[in-house]
């Protein structure tokens, strides 16, 4: 799953990126691991040879409104994430291009205005397309269908109301994925205040929709390059319990619709991202295709059992662990071995 940066030039999302890369990060794209205690905790009874935790990509790319030269830049860059995440700036610099004093729910309304007008003018230039088309006229045919999920949608979005805050079925979803419309994707906000700010609240928070949260990326970028006897001593000075770039990723990966998912084997212990509601054959799937193609039955053990005994045999011992076949829907923290032909 790949997560973009947006923002105006100066938000500081290049500085977030660093932040949450621990300042190892080469180019744009970065792999997150996502701090999940339940995988130290599995990885802490198995004692693995490799531990693989689950990650989520974030992208500072050129999806900057003003440095990508034009709305049509902007929005080609956008398209190719599963999800965006806004940086805003809420600290004063003398050097920011896009206004003066800083405002958030203003820069905040003002990119997702640029997102509403992007996936209007590719309904608009559709509908008016499918209006010629002599298939779209018969009742049932994909592009009737099509241009009906176009024309419901259109209003909303004149009206300044992004796709995802629409009721639509899944089926009307699926007709518009081909578009990879801005305003369906999911988005999450990220506050970047100054040092001495980091405790106030934003009047943000109140008005934004989508999930938001605070962050100083200067301060976050600093704690990611102390050495880890350092960083908890730093927190404590801050009065910080966390960093926040750990529950800014945690945001971003719900926000996504993924659960975790782990296997758990001494030569190797991995969490693994899945979408929530997905069965057992999906997990298969996530793990090798030839996993999938074998599948015989998969053994279940709910994390809570795992944690409260604190080891798998025991699971086992007290029969808590389930065979489950290929439609069992998969619960976030399950612990997994499927059984196979392969």
């Amino acid at each position: 799953m790949k997560v973009g940066l947006i923002g105006y030039a100066g938000s500081g999302k290049t500085t977030l990126l660093d932040a949450v890369s621990g300042g190892n990060r080469k180019g744009d794209l970065m792999a997150v691991p996502v701090p999940d205690a339940r995988f130290e905790r599995i990885c802490e009874a198995i004692t693995p040879k490799k531990r693989v935790p689950a990650t989520v990509e974030i992208q500072d790319s050129a999806a900057t409104l003003r440095e990508a030269g034009s709305r049509t830049g902007f929005a080609e860059a956008a398209r190719r994430m599963d999800a965006l995440l806004h940086v805003v700036r809420e600290f004063d610099s003398p050097t920011a291009p896009f206004h003066g004093e800083p405002n958030p729910s203003r820069d905040h309304s003002a990119l997702v205005t640029e997102l509403i007008l992007a996936d209007l003018g590719i309904a608009e230039n559709r509908i008016a397309r499918l209006a010629k088309s002599p298939g779209a006229r018969q009742s049932g045919s994909p592009e009737y269908m099509e241009k009906q999920v176009l024309e419901k949608i259109q209003p909303g979005l004149e009206n300044g109301t992004p796709i995802r805050r629409m009721d639509l079925s899944d089926s009307e979803l699926i007709l518009l994925s081909g578009y990879q419309m801005l305003t369906a994707k999911p988005m999450i906000v990220a506050v970047n205040c100054s040092e001495s700010d980091i405790n106030f609240p934003s009047e943000i928070n109140s008005k934004a929709e989508d999930p938001t949260f605070r962050i100083c990326a200067e301060i976050e970028k600093e704690i990611a390059a102390l050495p880890a006897e350092e960083r908890q001593e730093f927190l404590q000075e801050l009065g910080i319990e966390t960093p926040a770039s750990e529950n800014m990723v945690r945001t971003v990966y719900h926000a996504l619709g993924l659960v975790t998912f782990f296997t758990a084997g001494e030569n190797i212990t991995q969490a693994w991202p899945l979408r929530n509601g997905s069965t057992a054959i999906k997990a298969a799937d996530t793990i090798h295709s030839d996993i999938a193609k074998g599948f015989i039955r998969a053994e279940i053990t709910h994390y809570a059992d795992f944690d409260r005994l604190g080891d798998l045999k025991a699971c086992y011992t007290h029969n808590l662990m389930k065979l489950e076949g290929k439609e069992y829907i998969v619960q976030d923290g399950d612990i997994i071995n499927i059984r196979t032909s392969r």
